[in-house]
């Protein structure tokens, strides 16, 4: 089952100079299928997960999400209902306890909240123990098994994650891996993840380079070494 269809999307950025940061851009993307997409910083991934997540219109070209033509109309109820996200910066109520900003997309969408569910979800990212905790009390680790949960809250079709493991060490950045990793493959849920990591990237089952506005399936370990190359010849220049 195809749940994410993405047709020659493109984005231009007018101010302060006109910059081209998605060029025809195409992916699709299955039922179950696990996606990294990297490359240098400043190609435009992040632009990518936030026009796929529809809180960002491209210039041009067309994406379908779980069957469905995004548009200026159904663009929210989409966001709400079919989509899952996580963010590099976590994005959590830190006045609002840990079991109440997981269950708050239900909230936002106006579905009954599911107490057990949420506990389950909780439990999962193992978590239980700090259910009734506020948010802010947590750790950076912590933070992010909230926002894992919480993206799986409304039971979306995709998931996207911005840099998860961004903010974290490194022995925390694989625990964190893994965890939305395994939730994202318990679930058979899509999952499209933005990343530096290259350890992170290796989990998934496909690939992607994002450089010069163009999207490209990875074909080996000598793509991230090219870039890497490019980046310390330009930083010498």
């Amino acid at each position: 089952m195809t749940i994410l269809s993405v047709k020659n999307l493109s984005k231009t950025f007018k101010t302060p100079q006109p910059v081209v940061i998605l060029s025809n851009v195409s992916l699709e993307a299955h039922k179950g299928d696990t996606i990294a997409i990297c490359g240098r910083s400043g190609e435009g991934k992040t632009t990518l997960l936030h026009i796929l997540g529809t809180l960002e219109k491209p210039d041009s070209g067309e994406l379908l999400i779980s069957g469905q033509i995004v548009n200026s109309f159904n663009g929210a109820e989409i966001r709400r209902t079919k989509i899952g996200f996580v963010f590099q910066a976590y994005n959590l109520l830190e006045d609002f306890t840990v079991l109440e900003n997981v269950l708050m997309p239900a909230r936002i969408a106006r579905k009954s909240v599911n107490l057990e569910k949420g506990m389950h979800l909780l439990e999962e990212v193992g978590l239980l123990n700090r259910a009734h905790f506020p948010a802010k009390l947590l750790s950076g680790g912590e933070r992010q098994r909230v926002a894992i949960a919480r993206s799986l809250c409304n039971d979306p079709d995709l998931l996207l994650a911005d840099e998860p493991t961004g903010n974290l060490d490194r022995a925390h950045a694989r625990q964190i891996g893994d965890v939305l990793l395994s939730c994202a493959q318990k679930r058979n849920k899509t999952l499209i993840i933005v990343t530096h990591d290259q350890e992170l990237a290796s989990l998934c089952s496909r690939r992607y380079t994002l450089s010069g506005g163009r999207l490209a399936l990875w074909l080996s370990g000598l793509c991230w070494f090219v870039f890497r190359l490019v980046d310390v010849l330009s930083e010498i220049g």
